[in-house]
Order: structure tokens, then sequence, then C-alpha cells
């Protein structure tokens, strides 16, 4: 599933949610809508999994094309892109792939290992 986070009108990140099939196994022999509706009836389902944890990873790096479109960004602007792996039933339950405008948010790590992400107006650094 794609989709585009937007704070004050301005596109910030462009998320992308891996969902394997075995964690909604309920959907695979239901007759499913298809666009946005899907999308909510697979999040609905992942819900009732009781997540045991969360992994994240920050990189820098450069906007591919399809992210760039998205966050009205030239192709190769720098962005920071961050992977969160949900965990439910002793395995992967979700893989989320959010690439933000380098630009308009700043990331804070608190002592017991989160990850906080806010965004704002541009700033530059100093």
């Amino acid at each position: 599933m794609r989709r585009t986070r937007v704070s004050q009108g301005q596109p910030v990140a462009a998320e992308l949610l891996y969902v394997p099939m075995s964690s909604v196994a309920e959907l695979t022999g239901m007759d499913a809508p298809s666009g946005a509706a899907r999308a909510r009836v697979v999040l609905r389902e992942l819900a009732r999994h009781d997540l045991e944890g969360q992994d994240r990873a920050v990189e820098l790096g450069s906007a591919r094309a399809d992210d760039a479109k998205a966050l009205d960004r030239l192709p190769g602007a720098p962005v920071l892109v961050v992977t969160t792996r949900f965990f439910a039933e002793g395995r992967t339950a979700a893989v989320s792939v959010a690439t933000y405008r380098a630009d308009t948010c700043r990331l804070t790590f608190g002592d017991s290992g989160g990850v906080e992400i806010h965004h704002g107006p541009e700033r530059r650094a100093s």
C-alpha cells in the first residue's frame, strides 16, 4: 500500500507498507474491494494482531523518481528513509518504508530507543 503524508498542505513523506499474505490470511479467500477500500480492509485485519514489537532503521538517501513526484521534489533530492518492521506471533507482520523530505522533518531519538519525527517549516543546516 502506498500513501503520501501531508502536513500543513505540503507533502512530507511517501510511505510504502508491505503486508505479507500470512498477516492477513483471512482475506485470501475473500473478494475484497480494490484501491483505498482494500487498503482499509487490510489495515483493519492487520490491527487484529497483537504487535509484539518493532525495530526501526534510519538512512540518508536520494529520492527515487516515484517518491520525488509524491513529495514535489526533483529525483535525487535528499531524503530520510525510515524502515520499520512490525512483529506479531514471532514473525514479521508488516514493513513500512517511509521516505521523508529532508528539508521538512527532524528526527528525535529518545533514551528508550524510540524515534519521533517532527514536521515543520524548512530548516537550513548551519
